[in-house]
């Protein structure tokens, strides 16, 4: 067991999948050791009995060559190049009885075509290739230098079978791995794909939040410039000093509004022409139900009398009727056809929304198709938008296989403000 699988067994917490993949790992090693054993099981009778070795060499070069092997698969470069030595050696020690093929044992080169093979799959495709090239080598040599003219056609055809095989096979393998190393890519860059359109929706939905909070802000500071700045006009016997007063609110406010156009101007694009105009209030709901309506969305009209009286800034407006309509967006898109109840409440100065949908057939069909990456960004959005305010945002399934969004929101801007402090920032 090399180093790698020795670390899958330690840092793997114990899970089914992780079970099976350690399965996996243990049947590689232990096909290799059947294999190996063998090999060694033929090799070794062979080389005593065929050609003619002493027990030393005929026993030793078969359990190098099958130990050169078992290292290539945990050592690619040092499996080739001890996997050398023997295919050396074997025609230098033996004497053939008739006509057994030199200069290779015909297990010889099923070894040596299993290490090349091994290399091809485990290390970077010149391994195998120098070895393929090598042990070509050697057999050219052998019928040269060693063998002479002995068994000469048929020790040339021994080494063109065995180059042929072997080579066929070397290739073969090392396109499998490149095959495998393109899946591994391929699989990664959709995951980096993947986590980068997720976060990109997630800075997109952020940014539009602070547009539209950046518009609220600079509309309530634009009615206090010119109100402080037509104070003087509009009330007659004003002294001095409040003049001086109102002036120095009015410089303020400028300063104020052209420091929060310099920070956040860089979060518009050439698109946000469209959302210069009035941001949508809570008077805005009746023509977003209608929309959700005409969309197939059952919905009846809301009691609004809690609300109607009430003080609500506009940031907590503009919140609540983003809610709403996220809401009904993700009931339009998952569940069509359903029934959808919107209800509104005050109590100790919290704004309640719940926007509680029924079951829908045709919705559970789409949330087996719907499942990119995009998915549950709209419930981030939300609960990103409650946070800036003080607010909180719970969405869970109904027992009826429906989904409730309930959202909790200070009245006021000056209590989402403070609450905002320990609630998050933007």
């Amino acid at each position: 067991m090399n180093s790698d699988t020795a670390q899958v067994f330690e840092a793997t917490p114990f899970s089914t999948v992780n079970l099976w993949r350690l399965k996996g790992i243990s049947w590689v090693w232990l096909a290799t050791a059947a294999v190996c054993i063998a090999l060694l099981a033929v090799g070794a009778p062979l080389n005593m009995n065929l050609y003619g070795m002493s027990l030393p060499f005929g026993l030793g070069l078969t359990i190098l060559h099958v130990a050169s092997l078992g290292l290539t698969a945990a050592r690619p470069v040092a499996g080739v190049l001890i996997s050398i030595i023997p295919m050396t050696i074997l025609p230098l020690v033996s004497i053939p009885v008739g006509a057994a093929p030199m200069p290779f044992s015909v297990v010889a080169m099923v070894t040596q075509v299993f290490v090349i093979c091994v290399a091809g799959l485990r290390a970077h495709w010149m391994v195998a290739a120098g070895g393929w090239l090598a042990s070509v080598m050697v057999g050219v040599v052998s019928n040269y230098l060693t063998l002479g003219g002995v068994q000469s056609d048929g020790a040339q055809n021994n080494v063109v079978i065995f180059a042929a095989v072997s080579g066929g096979l070397m290739v073969a393998a090392v396109v499998a791995q490149q095959w495998q190393h393109l899946r591994a890519e391929l699989a990664a860059e959709r995951s980096v794909s993947a986590e980068e359109q997720s976060l990109r929706r997630l800075a997109e939905e952020r940014t539009r939040i602070a547009r539209e909070l950046h518009d609220v802000v600079a509309h309530g500071m634009s009615v206090v410039v010119v109100q402080a700045t037509t104070a003087r006009y509009r009330h007659a016997g004003l002294s001095d000093e409040l003049k001086q007063e109102f002036d120095d609110i009015a410089a303020n406010s400028r300063r104020a509004m052209t420091e929060m156009r310099s920070m956040l101007g860089s979060l518009r694009n050439a698109d946000a022409g469209r959302e210069l105009g009035p941001q949508p209030t809570l008077a805005d709901l009746p023509q977003l139900f209608a929309s959700a309506r005409s969309a197939g969305v059952r919905i009846a009209e809301p009691e609004l009398s809690d609300v109607e009286h009430q003080d609500i800034g506009e940031v907590i407006a503009l919140t609540t009727y983003r809610i709403v309509q996220e809401a009904l967006s993700n009931v339009i898109r998952h569940a069509p056809g359903a029934t959808v109840r919107v209800g509104f409440a005050v109590r100790n100065g919290t704004l309640s929304v719940s926007v509680v949908n029924s079951s829908s057939a045709v919705g559970a069909v789409m949330a087996q198709l719907d499942k990119g990456a995009h998915v549950g960004q709209g419930l981030i959005g939300m609960r990103e938008r409650a946070a800036i305010v003080g607010g909180s945002v719970v969405c869970v399934p109904t027992s009826d296989g429906g989904f409730s969004v309930t959202a909790k929101l200070p009245l006021s801007s000056g209590n989402a403000g403070n609450s905002a402090k320990g609630g998050g920032q933007l």
